[in-house]
């Protein structure tokens, strides 16, 4: 942790601090969305501008995000804008967290052969590579998207890789939260959290998402084991 220096605390906080800001946001969505909604393309402006900028800061989560664009918007235009402003938050995220981690986190990943190993043949082998992982890591509903943002700069994902498989990775239950709260006439809490088969499909990416890599990351450790034998 002292060798991490600042990277080590933030890391900390990102694990908790979202998530309290999304259930203030979502308190708050019955008052927000008719402003949001009345006030026609200004209203678009601000939920872009200030919703991205709070995501950037992790101060609130990418489902709350998508459900105040389905309920304030509809679906059509909701969906749309809150891709747009999960990428503005994640270029955000990924600016303050490389300045925040420097050099600190990947030395010591690059210090241990195994951390090593796994790092580089998921993160370094080429650009489809690398783009199939951070997209695996976005897909599951509940990966939390501060702390993915946070660990994939520290470990100096290049920016076309983290966007482009953020965008692709997260599109999914982006548009499933904010076409769900688009529907819902009054939006209760525990008509969309409790939903069955939303919970279902959430296990089943993360079933698969996980085993996807966790297969990679075998593999690497497995070469890095058979390496030392040999010598």
């Amino acid at each position: 942790m002292r060798r991490l220096g600042a990277a080590g605390p933030v890391a900390i906080m990102l694990s908790f601090w979202p998530p309290l800001g999304g259930f203030v946001l979502l308190a708050s969505l019955t008052a927000l969305g008719p402003w949001l909604r009345d006030h026609g393309m200004t209203g678009w402006v601000i939920y872009v501008l200030v919703t991205g900028l709070l995501m950037g800061l992790s101060f609130i989560p990418t489902y709350s995000c998508a459900i105040l664009a389905g309920w304030a918007f509809g679906f059509t235009i909701g969906w749309p804008l809150a891709m747009i402003t999960i990428t503005i938050a994640a270029l955000i995220a990924y600016g303050i967290a490389r300045w925040i981690a420097k050099d600190r986190v990947l030395e010591v990943i690059l210090e241990r052969p195994k951390w090593a190993a796994v790092y580089r043949a998921l993160l370094t082998q080429n650009f489809r590579r690398t783009l199939l992982v951070v997209t695996l890591l976005r897909v599951p509903p509940q990966s939390p998207f501060a702390i993915a943002n946070f660990a994939l700069a520290a470990a100096k994902v290049p920016l076309p890789e983290y966007t482009i498989g953020t965008l692709i990775g997260i599109a999914p239950r982006t548009a499933l939260a904010a076409l769900v709260a688009a529907q819902l006439e009054q939006l209760r809490l525990k008509d969309i959290t409790l939903d069955t088969w939303m919970v279902a499909a959430g296990i089943v990416a993360t079933l698969v998402a996980c085993s996807v890599l966790g297969v990679m990351a075998n593999r690497a450790l497995q070469h890095v084991t058979d390496e030392s034998q040999r010598t």
